[in-house]
Order: structure tokens, then sequence, then C-alpha cells
């Protein structure tokens, strides 16, 4: 059974439940994590398909492993990819779509690292039970949400990390109820309960999430963001901080926050609603405005809306929602300012391209998960 899953994965015909079997394998024991290895060897090497390669005849190569022998620098080759691999803690996939691959940027599952370093891997479609290393409770699974139980018993805080990939979204109930939006391409890190003796509730965030924070006026809620902390007592706000921006962005729906820069605290700025902080990252420095807020919350329901937003702008959310490369080689192109709304989940990004060359015509090609647009 695990042989035609661990085929089917390889060939990139796994539905993501199948894809979610092959990687629990993989993690149950250290002599799984040899098997595949070794049967990514042999695929690696006869790069067995459809039209080559059926069932049978992968199963008989499978049972000639031991006999099999490769050249040194072959296996020197599939050595450091397997040190890559391991280093990465996963195994990536790809799309079936036949226009458009993943980039592989991250991997195509929801990844769960609890305390003890072992993984959980997550899929929307499911439901599951998630317990400790001692076997006790300390979460469910509902489809697209994971939800913590709260046990007033426990007296350290320990930490789970969460990486959602490019091209999906995942929510979150912390243990004191504070719900958390996580958009794609996002690593959060939170406590598996928030503990008594603890003076505040931290977490720490790389990429976007929109928080819904329980109020607790003896325990201020800290968003960790890189260089800057954001402090609320009970409010609704989105954070980004991707790495690959040269800013972070605090935007409040309603409450109060503090931004504050960590190594300098007096660098600060109080956010009040429907208002955008900005925190540049070279200029160590914050600035405000006001906005509609609701267009930067829009991703949790699905939609991507812009308000006058440059399409260079535009095309790196592109790039996170669809799991693709953008590679824009028009500089008129890339100034451009657009305002709209796109149902993310129900538009092909070709049909998104379609829409901006009726406004700012273009050529563009789609090969292997990159889009390069030129000039018409």
């Amino acid at each position: 059974m695990i042989q035609e899953l661990v085929y089917k994965y390889l060939q990139n015909e796994a539905s993501e439940e199948e894809v979610l079997q092959v990687l629990e394998w993989i993690e149950k024991s250290e002599e799984n994590k040899v098997a595949f290895l070794e049967l990514k060897k042999i695929w690696l090497f006869t790069a067995p398909n459809s039209n080559s390669k059926n069932l049978f005849e992968w199963n008989q190569l499978k049972n000639q492993l031991p006999k099999r022998k490769f050249s040194s620098r072959k296996l020197g080759y599939v050595a450091s990819i397997a040190i890559v691999f391991a280093s990465l803690g996963y195994f990536l996939t790809r799309t079936n779509s036949p226009e458009i691959k993943n980039n592989n940027n991250f991997e195509n599952v929801i990844v769960l690292e609890k305390s003890s370093g072992s993984k959980e891997y997550i899929s929307n479609k499911t439901n599951k039970i998630i317990k400790d290393e001692s076997g006790n409770v300390i979460a469910k699974q509902d489809h697209k949400e994971l939800i913590y139980y709260k046990n007033d018993a426990i007296k350290t805080a320990v930490y789970n990390t969460i990486k959602v990939p490019f091209s999906k979204t995942f929510k979150i109930t912390l243990s004191d109820g504070t719900v958390v939006h996580l958009n794609a391409g996002t690593t959060f890190t939170y406590p598996e309960q928030f503990v008594a003796n603890e003076n505040s509730r931290n977490v720490k965030l790389k990429g976007e999430a929109f928080f819904e924070v329980s109020k607790d006026k003896t325990k201020p809620f800290i968003v960790e963001a890189n260089e800057v902390s954001i402090e609320v007592l009970g409010t609704t706000f989105n954070v980004t901080n991707y790495q690959e921006d040269d800013f972070i962005n605090c935007i409040l729906t309603e409450g109060a926050v503090r931004l504050s820069e960590k190594i300098n605290p007096e660098n600060s700025i109080l956010l009040e609603p429907n208002t955008k902080a900005t925190w540049q990252k070279e200029k160590k420095f914050f600035t405000k405005k006001s906005v509609k807020t609701a267009n930067y919350s829009a991703w949790t329901k699905g939609e991507l809306i812009f308000d006058k937003e440059a399409f260079n702008s535009i095309a790196k959310k592109m790039e996170r929602y669809y799991n693709i490369k953008i590679i824009n080689n028009y500089p008129f192109l890339a100034s451009q300012e657009f305002t709209g709304t796109i149902k993310i989940k129900e538009t092909a990004i070709e049909n998104i391209l379609e829409l901006f060359k009726l406004d700012t015509p273009f050529n563009y090609s789609i090969e292997n998960g990159i889009i390069e647009i030129t000039k018409p």
C-alpha cells in the first residue's frame, strides 16, 4: 500500500490526503526515512512516468533495490539531495496543474511542529485530535481550524510552531480564546498554553495574520514581528511581516495597540482604529495614516482587495496566494495603480492577468510556475 502511495507521490499524482499519508509514514521512524530515500534514489535515475513505467514495473524495480548499484558521482548527488531534504524536515511535492506548477518555496502541506520537535501534517479536509508527547490531548483540528484546549494545571509554557505554505490559509484558536487567521507563507509560534505565572501572552509572527485577541487586562498580548513588538489588551488587527518586504504593517480595526522597536522601546507609536502603522525596516521609524481596514483583512474571506495599489505590490500578493513566481520585465506596468476585488479561490491566475491587460496591455508567458511579463 505505502509503495503505491510513494509511487503516486513521486509521480506527482497523489491527492492531498495521500501526500499527508506519505509524509506521516516517513516521520514515523528512521527506517521509513531511509526506505523513502532509497526509493527516491531509484526514481531520480529512472524517472518512471505513466508513459514509460507502469506500477508493476515500478514495484519490480523497487524489489531489486539491494542489487542496484550507482556510480560514486551519482550517489554523491543523491546524498546532497537527501541532506537538503533532511535539513528542511519535509519533502517537496508538486501540483498536478498542466500549466502552473508550484514554486516549491514552501512545502505543500501545513506543518505543525510541536514543542518536542515532532511534526503533525495538516490537511484542510480532515478532522483530527492533536496530542502532546505524553498522550494528552492539547487541541483538535476541525478542517481549516486548530482549536487549543485551556488547561489551568499547566505551569510551564512550551511553544508550538505552525507553517502555512503558499496558496493556503489556516486559523488557530489559542488556549486563551484568541483567534488568529494565518495567511499564505506564514510561520507562527505560540504557547500550547498561556500559563498563570507569565506577565504577558507572547507570540511570534513571520508572514501575515489577522488577530482577534481575547481581553485580559492583567496580561497584554504581544506579537513579536522581528524587530517590532505589538502590544494589545484586547482588539482586532492585521499584521504583515514578510521577510522579503522592506516594511512591517499593522492595521487596527478596533481597540488600541502600541508598536515599539524592541531594542529601543521609546521609539514607539500608538495606533487608533481605522489606521495603519508602518515600520520602515531600513530607516528604523514608524509612520501612520488612516486606511480602509476591510481592504487589509479581506484575505481572511478569500478576497484580494486593492485600492490604487501598484502592480508590483499586487504581484507579490499573487505570488503568495497562488504559489507562483512573477517576473515583470515591463517597467511601465510596475508603477501602474489598480483598484478592484478578486475572489482568490474562485479565479485562475490567467484570468486575473487578462483583467490587468484590459487596462494596461502587456504580454506574458507561463512555464513551470514562473510568469514572465514583457512589453507588448
